[in-house]
């Protein structure tokens, strides 16, 4: 396989997401929340999989190990940001169920790991920075306009900020061979399937939720 191919396969997947996200119901408070609610579950813990995954390169890939600790410090703190969004409208994300899906999202990325695949997990990164790049503004602007500015920052800062994430990320596709892209574009085909079926169970979850006390 060849960058251009995953390239074209990032597109693909992209493309199958629109609807799901085009279709999600961000005005509505509890289907956002439960969103964050979810969303929460991955960014707790993603600048330890960022990391991990960094030290799981062989040493003749020590330029991609810097870049994925370095990308680890840059996710620093996100999930904070979700807990004041939520916050604003009401919520606490404690206190929100935690869906199957968000769980198998994250969580099955350590299998990747300790198989030394870390390639499949740089498919986990490109399809969350893709999906940021392509819908982060249109989803930030009916998020603002629904619940306001307090109750959007997580959107706003990785509208802003993914687009040279995502950038960088293409721009170390050069470094794996042809069969570790064949695991980047596994990585993006698996997560990009998983990640559609977390709108969709958000959606179809019992609504309305609590709000904090």
């Amino acid at each position: 396989m060849k960058v251009q191919d995953v390239k074209a396969r990032f597109e693909a997947v992209n493309e199958s997401l629109q609807d799901a996200c085009d279709s999600f119901r961000w005005e509505n408070a509890d289907s956002y929340v439960s969103w964050m609610a979810q969303t929460l579950e991955y960014v707790t813990y993603t600048t330890r999989i960022l990391a991990l995954t960094g030290s799981s390169f062989p040493l003749d890939k020590t330029a991609l190990a810097s870049r994925f600790i370095q990308h680890s410090t840059e996710e620093k703190g996100h999930e904070k940001m979700l807990y004041n969004d939520a916050k604003a409208l009401g919520f606490n994300l404690a206190q929100m169920p935690t869906l199957p899906e968000a769980e198998a999202f994250h969580k099955s990325i350590y299998f990747w790991i300790y198989q030394n695949r870390p390639a499949v997990v740089m498919g986990w990164v490109i399809l969350l920075e893709g999906f940021a790049v392509r819908n982060g503004d249109k989803v930030h602007a009916r998020v603002e306009k629904a619940h306001g500015k307090k109750a959007s920052t997580f959107l706003k800062v990785h509208t802003n900020e993914d687009p040279g994430h995502l950038e960088a990320a293409f721009g170390m596709l050069s470094a794996f061979s042809e069969k570790e892209l064949e695991d980047v574009a596994h990585g993006l085909e698996l997560y990009g399937k998983l990640y559609g079926n977390i709108f969709r169970a958000v959606e179809a979850a019992a609504f309305p939720l609590k709000k904090a006390a």
